[in-house]
């Protein structure tokens, strides 16, 4: 008996996008609890076409990448978390299975996925590397037919609740690391504990130890020497932040504003106090900056293709937005007073927008090693250009010319004259302000084509002065961390000894 259409693969984007949006009210994170998502919930969600758009066409789905930006940048308007969990499967586990996988292995997965409320999960952080996952533990090697995997990992998003993974475990004896997929029903994955994590409760992290055969075609089709594809798998988590930044901060915005102008201080509202209306338009800035980076995500990339070669983009990307939803998150409880620091308070949802918040700076990569990688990318490029400017670089630049013109009255002489390692993480964090400034300069250029992009003209200039006012601060910290490091004249106390440390884009999983 043949399986009826899914009626939903006919309608147009705008069409399929504003059902799911009217679909996900049970959702919002005043109402979830704050737990792991139960399979029946997350059968109403599949069955609104969550993952729809992260199938390929040939296998009965929708294959959009616009789809599969704007379901994450509504889900995490309605809910940060449910953000994150949408990016995990769909990014981090569909989008790999549809780029990597074998025929046979697509078919069971996609069928999976398709009709049954099933999750996918990424396991690559180990406790004992952290962010290095080029000293993982975990190794593979042949058995007959199939390949064992041993090992432990930590800090994966439905520990105990995900159907399936993707595995990245190392060679036991060369520096090779390969990635599988595996069935949970299969055996081998056990989750030993639970963690209580701050936020983002509603994805259930934990620590699990694995023993596992999986078939052959179960291996993915990654061939990149060392941890290259594990770099380029996390170049689409990065990216995505572009997504949840918008979304969580277009609430934020909103609440923000709903908050001071219903509150009433005597004759007059909180909003009337001129430092308080400076904040709740820092918060709608930081908004306006963050819809920008997810207009480039949307337009100018794609999920289906590799994203290498947009490196610098996506740690820019994540390193930005993760920095500007903490800020802002951090000022819309300070708005809240102490109601903002209850849970569960009824007019407000400040405590877990902190608290899901937080931890964005530190997945994926802490934002102070990405952001080494991200200086070191663009002193690489610089030294190549064979330039003596930084500042006419920075004119050169693919993802930074948009910024030129904005950035000619800021002294950046000094910033790439063999920086130290301090200095480097700094150097990281204005680069991404920049990097900001080049997708506002570019978003005010032309209309937006979709209704989740258009803000006020407006706010543009404003939101260019908010990141241009970070940069000139960070310059001022990057003099500062010089003279900071250097020891006291009277003591005669000898420099501290720099350590070196080597970055690379391998670092941090969910």
């Amino acid at each position: 008996m043949s399986v009826p259409r899914n009626p939903l693969l006919d309608l147009d984007t705008s069409a399929f996008l504003e059902q799911f949006r009217r679909g996900i009210d049970a959702f919002d994170s005043a109402r979830l609890p704050q737990e792991p998502l139960p399979k029946e919930s997350l059968r109403q969600l599949v069955d609104l076409g969550l993952y729809l758009p992260a199938i390929p066409r040939e296998y009965g789905g929708r294959e959009s990448h616009r789809e599969m930006c704007e379901i994450i940048e509504i889900m995490s308007e309605r809910n940060l978390p449910m953000g994150m969990y949408t990016m995990i499967v769909t990014v981090l586990f569909l989008r790999n299975v549809a780029s990597s996988g074998d025929d046979v292995l697509k078919e069971e997965v996609f069928d999976d996925f398709l009709h049954h409320p099933v999750i996918g999960g990424l396991a690559f952080t180990e406790p004992s590397s952290g962010s290095n996952l080029a000293r993982m533990r975990t190794t593979y090697h042949e058995d007959g037919d199939t390949y064992r995997i041993t090992g432990t990992k930590h800090w994966q998003a439905f520990s105990e609740q995900a159907d399936w993974w993707i595995i990245c475990a190392k060679h036991p004896e060369r520096k090779e690391f390969a990635y599988f997929a595996h069935k949970r029903s299969d055996g081998g994955f056990v989750t030993t504990e639970v963690y209580d994590s701050l936020g983002l409760k509603n994805l259930g992290y934990g620590l699990n130890t694995l023993d596992l055969r999986v078939p052959r075609h179960y291996r993915l089709a990654k061939t990149r020497p060392g941890l290259g594809d594990a770099a380029e798998i996390l170049c689409g988590s990065r990216f995505s932040k572009a997504a949840m930044a918008s979304g969580f901060l277009r609430r934020l915005s909103t609440e923000a504003l709903r908050q001071t102008t219903g509150r009433r201080i005597g004759d007059a509202t909180l909003h009337d106090i001129d430092y308080v209306r400076y904040k709740v338009n820092r918060i709608r800035q930081n908004y306006v900056v963050c819809n920008a980076l997810y207009r480039h995500l949307l337009l100018a990339e794609d999920y289906f293709t590799d994203l290498e070669e947009s490196m610098f983009a996506s740690l820019a990307t994540k390193v930005l937005a993760s920095e500007l939803m903490l800020e802002s998150a951090i000022d819309y409880q300070q708005l809240c007073g102490g109601e903002g620091y209850r849970v569960g308070a009824p007019d407000n949802i400040a405590a877990y927008a902190l608290l899901d918040a937080r931890v964005y700076t530190v997945f994926d990569g802490t934002n102070d090693l990405l952001c080494q990688h991200l200086a070191h990318l663009f002193l690489r490029r610089f030294e190549e250009s064979g330039l003596r400017s930084p500042l006419e670089f920075v004119g050169r630049f693919p993802y930074l010319e948009a910024a030129f013109c904005h950035l000619t009255d800021v002294n950046l002489s000094h910033l790439t004259e063999a920086p130290s390692q301090d200095r480097i993480v700094i150097l990281g964090r204005i680069l991404s302000r920049m990097y900001g400034i080049g997708a506002l300069a570019k978003a005010s250029r032309s209309p937006a084509p979709h209704a989740r992009l258009a803000v006020d003209e407006a706010d543009h200039p404003k939101a260019v002065a908010v990141l241009k006012n970070d940069i000139v601060g960070l310059v001022n910290e990057y003099e500062l961390a010089g003279r900071l490091a250097e020891p006291p004249a009277a003591t005669g106390a000898p420099r501290p000894r720099t350590t070196k440390i080597t970055v690379n884009s391998k670092v941090g999983t969910h």
